[in-house]
Parts: C-alpha cells; structure tokens; sequence
C-alpha cells in the first residue's frame, strides 16, 4: 500500500504511546483515523490532534477485551466511512511476575488485551478486506512475542501469540491483496512502564533510563515504511540481540535468561 492518502485507519490504544504516534503520522499521510481507548480524556485529544492536521478522526471509547465493544467499534467505523483499509492492533498491557505468581485472573486480563483483542478486531473487519480486496493489518506484538524473558512469561506468551497470529494471516490473505506486518519492538518511551502490573517484586523494576529504547514517533515512522513495503516483521533494538542470539545460540540465550533471574533477585519482595 503505497500511498494512505484518502485511507481510513482504525487504531486501538490510540490514547498514548505508540497508538497516538502512528495516528498522527496517518492522518500526516493523509488517512482519515478511527481511535479506540479506554482513557476517553486522552483519546479526544488525539481526535482534536488529527483534526489539526485537517483530517476526519472518530473517537470510540472501547475495552479491547470485551468482544461485544469491539463489534461496535468496528461497526461504527464501517457506517462511517464505509471501510476500513489500515488495522493498527496497537493496545497492550505488560505483567512483570513469575508465573508461579501469575493466578487465571493475570492471564485472562493480559490474554485478554494483548491477544484476544487483536482476535476480536480482525474477526470483524477481515471479511470487510477481503470483499474490498485489499488492505493492510499491522499487529504489535514484542521482542518478547520472539523471545521469552523470566518474570515476563504471561506477556510472552500473549506477545508469542500475536506473533503466530500474523505469520499464519500473512500467508493466508496475500492472495486478497492485503498485507500483515508483525511489529517486535525491544524498549519504546511509553506510558506501559508507568502502568505495568507487578507482584512479587517492588515497584523499582518500572525504571527505565530515560536513553532507553526509542521513541513512540520512531516507531511509528517504522510502522508507516512498513505498511507502504509490505514487510513482514519489524524489530527494533533489543530484539534484535535477542531474536538473532537465540536463533544462534539457544543454550547461551537460556544461560543469559538465568542470569537474568539473579540480577532481578534485587527487586524480589520478600516471600511469605
């Protein structure tokens, strides 16, 4: 999809981060944006944001988990504009704790979010797509959909999914001209550090030095060229070290792991 002008986009988690990002680069593209959130505050102000940049921004305040909100989100985005061409499977949430400390009500909330989400949006608008014969479905996954990192098995294991998810979509709508891209990000400067879920460490391990990663305008510029190239996976730093170390050497990657769990040992709470 070489050119977005005149596209319409829906994002979800569009109330910060990475979702406000690349719903301003679209609308600076020229698409017209459909924005999903939670956060109502913050998701108006990316729609007066797009408006700005002389473009048509609908705003549906949604919990990307609850499957009947996303039927209507997707729904108002069809009776608005009549289709949707660009998906951004954008919201997550992150649990940092072991999974010996990780009940069914963690993994059905970061399951719920991370995966089922992007589930529930492709369930409604890919018969849409695939009618209209082409479009583009950009999911957010992690280096860690790559990559599995202790005291971060519940969101790997969401992030593995999304990854899954993409690799079998691309294959199987390429022959409805419709493009999938997976991104893999390592460290981006959002806000999921400042709401990550913990249990059993202190509240230390959401610090994140301020030179860390990139920023939520790199990732979307990345985004953008990988929509208009039709690219299959994006990683960005981190990951990068990570996914190739591993494909290379598994048993080094899972020595690292467990020298990872030593140096985490100093924002361990202690157990009862």
């Amino acid at each position: 999809m070489k050119d977005l002008k005149n596209k319409v986009a829906l994002v979800t988690g569009a109330a910060s981060g990475i979702g406000l990002a690349i719903s301003l680069k679209l609308a600076q593209e020229g698409a017209d944006v459909v924005i999903a959130d939670l956060n109502e505050t913050g998701l108006n102000d990316t729609a007066e944001k797009i408006h700005s940049l002389g473009k048509k921004a609908l705003p549906v305040k949604t919990d990307i988990s609850k499957r009947r909100e996303v039927e209507k989100l997707c729904n108002q985005a069809l009776k608005a504009f009549g289709r949707v061409d660009i998906l951004i499977n954008n919201a997550g949430v992150a649990l940092y704790a072991e999974l010996k400390d990780t009940d069914l009500k963690d993994w059905e909330w970061i399951m719920g979010i991370n995966l089922w989400g992007q589930i529930y949006t492709l369930h409604y608008l890919l018969p849409q797509m695939i009618k209209q014969r082409s479009g583009h479905i950009v999911n957010l996954a992690s280096w860690m959909g790559l990559v599995s990192a202790p005291a971060n098995g519940a969101y790997a294991v969401s992030k593995h999914g999304v990854v899954a998810l993409s690799e079998a979509l691309r294959s199987e709508v390429a022959q409805y001209n419709i493009g999938v891209t997976v991104i893999c990000p390592g460290v981006v400067r959002t806000n999921i550090f400042n709401a990550l879920k913990i249990k059993g460490y202190s509240a230390e391990v959401r610090r994140m030095p301020s030179y860390a990663g990139i920023t939520p305008e790199a990732m979307a510029d990345r985004m953008i060229s990988a929509i208009k190239h039709n690219r299959a996976m994006v990683v960005t730093g981190i990951g990068k070290f990570g996914y190739y170390l591993k494909r290379l050497s598994p048993a080094l990657a899972e020595q690292l792991n467990r020298g990872g769990m030593w140096l985490y040992s100093r924002y361990k709470e202690q157990e009862k």
